[in-house]
């Protein structure tokens, strides 16, 4: 399944990295360097998913995933995070988000894990079967 995806880290090398796997992978990735990017550029932009850095100077990624909730973003969120502990992912949980990927990432786990989001989204959206 191809998908647009958007790459949300102040971290270059890991916007690079991410793009070069989900690419190969044959999805459509753009990125940004901030959460105030992120919140500017969904709307035009459109992802699929959005995957969003924790941790970031300015909005952190979690304040980004609570602005984007509220505006009415409905998109798989999924959280990339070196924390992985029971609190940082209660939180990510509790403000919407789809799910996390632990840093550093597996490069065949990344794109597995963004596949189960990009199919569980479209399940919970394909109308239930005719049947009679």
């Amino acid at each position: 399944m191809t998908a647009r995806i958007l790459i949300v880290d102040d971290d270059p090398f890991i916007c690079d990295a991410v793009t070069l796997i989900l690419g190969g992978a044959g999805h459509k990735v753009s990125s940004v360097n901030s959460g105030a990017q992120a919140i500017g550029t969904v709307p035009t932009l459109m992802p699929a998913l959005i995957l969003l850095d924790v941790r970031m100077p300015g909005i952190s990624g979690l304040d980004t995933l609570t602005a984007l909730r509220r505006a009415g973003v409905t998109v798989p969120i999924l959280m990339m995070t070196a924390d992985n502990s029971p609190a940082t992912l209660q939180e990510v949980m509790f403000l919407g988000g789809s799910g996390y990927v632990l840093k550093p990432f597996d490069a065949d786990k990344l794109v597995a894990r963004v596949g189960q989001a990009l199919s569980e989204a479209a399940a919970a959206v394909l109308p239930p079967p005719a049947g009679g």
